[in-house]
């Protein structure tokens, strides 16, 4: 079968419509060509519509050849050849009068007869053609629908007093409608910008026929400028709407990177507020960039990229680096090796960096990004840790990389040469500070193999890294053995302190005649501050495991409020033995104990509720020790520095600087008392002075202290100094204020002992504890320094000062 096509190419009409007609004609004869049956057709067509009603017009007709055959014979000894013929009809509408296709096809199927020739003509389909449907392109230019050869006109938005264009034609081939590409030549004369312009109003609206032309304005703008916050931010989002509305070649790509870089020379303050926007239009802009062979990159005096491709099935890993001929030249790209200038960095990409990704997501992976800064303004955390190295990022097309089994290795130069500062890696979290970004440690660890000149970074996942100095400690990193040696000491340590803490506590409670007076309630609650602080720590990086969020912050927040509570009790310790030992006479503090508890437990909380109030992300998982990135663990604890330094380091300093205070007046006192006795040998003074001393020590905190000397060549032995003492104190308060106490030992004999160690049931307890508190004041505070020891009777301490008695004067009753 022959296909014939019969066109309407009349420019000139722009108000009818398009009839697609199509038939079917049969050659009797069978000997008519191509070129007289394309005559024969239009003069039938023709004449159809002369001397009618309504003007209907045929403009050309042609004849195209099919790949589809078929034999059409009539009842008749003669072979036929029959043609599938398609015909386009243009009606000139005239006073609004509508023609129906029905009647159209009646018209044609009424005149078929006269077409002469031995042709005859059947199967005749008269159909509208279909117009343009509506159509947004470019962003925020929309088209109505619109009929086949009618020019749409719509204003510019960048200058309403111009238009732009677009016209529906008609496809010849298919015979269906569709759109040209809009002419936006008159819009697309962009305004030059002013280079004295303060607020770049003049900008015009980014299309994607006018993108390249815009960016090349906005480099022209910001050559050789101190640009204001106001204009960087209007730069910045006026470079990502060129990213997201056009396709992003190399030639765009380039300027796009380089009005970037010149906006990075801008002051801190005035890039500020733009660093989720332009790291976002960093990002887009290597996912969208079109490039041919296995890498591109472009490079520019302050950013650089790269874009590797990659087969995902056969990923065998990948290597970045960057590096500088001198310090003013542009930066140099390798993606095989080390660069030929001074490397500033490089990242190594493991083999199974995805073997993680499920099958849909490894279909859709075909390229790695790279990003590198060496002017770091987009990374500002004002609650953070200085930035002390360039900023280096990776990341996969459009996918999350987490929890690699094969660390990422990150090698970054400093900027300068540190010598006493530790280094931590961190990765820009755009979650932090409410949405404008912050560093997180989380994931990342440094590796053995760092000096002063460099940080090498082992990370768990793939985001823009960096090297933060912590200046709360000028030693050098402790290596991983002495590393896993003090973990084991503080776990050890702290699972002791947790039982002797708990029995300690399981005692008073047991044993009501022991809990009767003030001290040993303050003990109580020492205790369990103490037992609760070493059981959430024991089970921190246990709980930390699951990686749960919302578990580890409140892991994280009850580990900081028992850690607070327990200092707040030593001081509250500290302050009932000055009231005790110190003001005797005439003190009377009403509602004595319910104060206590108020401060001891309310501080603390209030502390933590205020940190959560602010930011609930202060808390969260760290990283720590290890190696490799398997033998690192996680650990719930306070991620924002400043967070820790106000809410715990200055909390605990002004705790240590009152209980040395109140230490060195308590001790006073007791030395003066234990000397007045003369029935006593120096050594026997000296014995049971040391004894108040390592007594006080361990209730008061004193051992804590430690961390203020874990500086310079100390800073190891202090670190194993404090991670004894501290880890044990729950032990060391059992023993000294519990297990040494006469009081204790008697009730744990009368009903825990069994045999000749079994004290009678009918010892008088009132007489015995009258007797032994005579006798504080000389003896008791130096053989047990317990809270309870300090004035242990079995009155309340309120009769006392109301009645003005001494305080080493006890009342008889029981």
């Amino acid at each position: 079968i022959v296909t014939l096509i019969v066109t309407l190419l009349c420019s000139h009409y722009t108000g009818g419509l398009l009839y697609r007609t199509q038939f079917t004609v049969h050659d009797l004869n069978g000997n008519m060509n191509t070129a007289d049956l394309e005559r024969t057709v239009s003069t039938w067509l023709t004449e159809s519509f002369q001397n009618w009603n309504y003007s209907v017009y045929v403009e050309s007709v042609r004849i195209l050849e099919s790949n589809k055959t078929s034999a059409h014979r009539i009842s008749r000894s003669v072979e036929s050849t029959s043609y599938d013929c398609l015909a386009i009809l243009y009606y000139n509408i005239t006073k609004n009068i509508y023609l129906e296709e029905r009647i159209v096809q009646e018209r044609l199927r009424n005149t078929s007869s006269i077409i002469g020739n031995n042709l005859s003509i059947d199967s005749i389909q008269v159909q509208p053609v279909v117009n343009c449907s509506l159509e947004e392109k470019p962003s925020l230019y929309i088209w109505k629908e619109t009929r086949p050869r009618a020019t749409q006109h719509l204003p510019c938005l960048s200058n309403q007093q111009q238009y732009a264009s677009r016209k529906c034609v008609l496809n010849m081939q298919n015979y269906t409608s569709f759109w040209e590409l809009p002419d936006l030549r008159n819009c697309s004369l962009v305004p030059t910008l002013s280079t004295n312009s303060s607020d770049l109003e003049s900008i015009p609206l980014v299309s994607a026929d006018n993108a390249a032309e815009v960016a090349n304005q906005l480099l022209d703008f910001t050559a050789d400028k101190n640009l204001t916050r106001e204009q960087v931010d209007k730069l910045v989002e006026t470079l990502e709407q060129i990213v997201i509305v056009s396709e992003i070649n190399s030639t765009l790509a380039s300027t796009v990177l380089t009005v970037l870089s010149n906006i990075l020379s801008s002051s801190d303050t005035a890039l500020a507020t733009s660093s989720q926007v332009a790291l976002r239009t960093v990002d887009a802009l290597t996912v969208k960039m079109i490039f041919t062979g296995p890498s591109v990159s472009i490079t520019t005096p302050n950013l650089a990229i790269g874009i590797s491709a990659v087969d995902s099935m056969n990923y065998t890993g990948t290597a970045f680096s960057v590096g500088s001929q001198s310090g003013d030249s542009e930066l140099e790209v390798n993606f095989e090796g080390e660069p030929r200038g001074e490397a500033l960095a490089d990242i190594k990409l493991p083999p199974g960096l995805l073997e993680q990704l499920m099958e849909d997501e490894l279909s859709v992976v075909s390229r790695i990004q790279f990003a590198f800064f060496s002017k770091t303004g987009l990374f500002q955390d004002p609650e953070g840790l200085p930035l002390q190295s360039f900023v280096i990022a990776s990341s996969v097309g459009n996918i999350s990389i987490n929890n690699l089994s094969e660390p990422v290795k990150i090698r970054i130069k400093h900027r300068q040469r540190e010598e006493q500062f530790k280094s931590e890696c961190a990765f820009w979290d755009l979650t932090l500070n409410n949405g404008s970004g912050g560093w997180n440690i989380r994931g990342c660890r440094v590796d053995s193999k760092s000096n002063v000149n460099e940080t090498i970074c082992l990370c768990d996942h793939l985001t823009h890294f960096g090297v933060l100095l912590d200046i709360s400690g000028t030693a050098p990193l402790i290596d991983a053995v002495n590393t896993k040696i003090l973990t084991f000491i503080t776990h050890i340590g702290c699972g002791i302190s947790a039982i002797f803490s708990a029995t300690t506590l399981l005692t008073y409670v047991a044993f009501e005649k022991l809990r009767r007076d003030y001290p040993s309630k303050i003990l109580m609650n020492l205790s369990t501050a103490l037992f609760l602080l070493n059981l959430m720590f024991l089970f921190d990086g246990w709980l930390a495991s699951f990686n749960i969020p919302g578990l580890c912050i409140a892991v994280a927040a009850l580990l900081h409020f028992f850690l607070l509570a327990s200092f707040t009790w030593m001081v509250l310790e500290a302050v009932h033995m000055y009231i005790a030992l110190v003001k005797v006479f005439n003190t009377y503090i009403r509602k004595y104990m319910l104060k206590f508890c108020i401060i001891g437990w309310g501080s603390p909380a209030l502390v933590v509720v205020i940190v959560l109030a602010i930011n609930i992300n202060f808390y969260g998982a760290k990283e720590y020790g290890g190696e490799s990135d398997n033998e690192a663990s996680q650990f719930c604890w306070i991620n924002h520095p400043i967070v820790f330094y106000v809410t715990c380091v200055s909390y605990f300093v002004i705790v240590f600087l009152v209980n040395v205070a109140m230490f060195i007046v308590v001790l006073m006192q007791i030395c003066g008392r234990n000397g007045k006795k003369s029935n006593r040998n120096l050594r026997e003074e000296i014995l049971r002075n040391l004894r108040s001393v390592v007594s006080l020590t361990f209730l008061l905190g004193m051992t804590w202290g430690f961390a203020f000397f874990a500086w310079g060549p100390v800073n190891l032995a202090f670190m194993y100094l404090f991670a004894i003492f501290n880890s044990l104190q729950g032990f060391f308060v059992f023993v000294f204020h519990c297990a040494l106490k006469e009081n204790v030992q008697k009730q744990w004999r009368r009903y825990l002992c069994c045999g000749r160690f079994r004290l009678p049931e009918n010892s008088d307890w009132s007489r015995t504890i009258t007797n032994n508190t005579k006798k504080v004041s000389s003896e008791n505070l130096g053989k047990s320094l317990s809270s309870s020891s300090i004035g242990s009777n079995s009155t309340s301490w309120t009769s006392k000062f109301k009645s003005g008695s001494n305080f080493f004067k006890s009342n008889s009753k029981g």
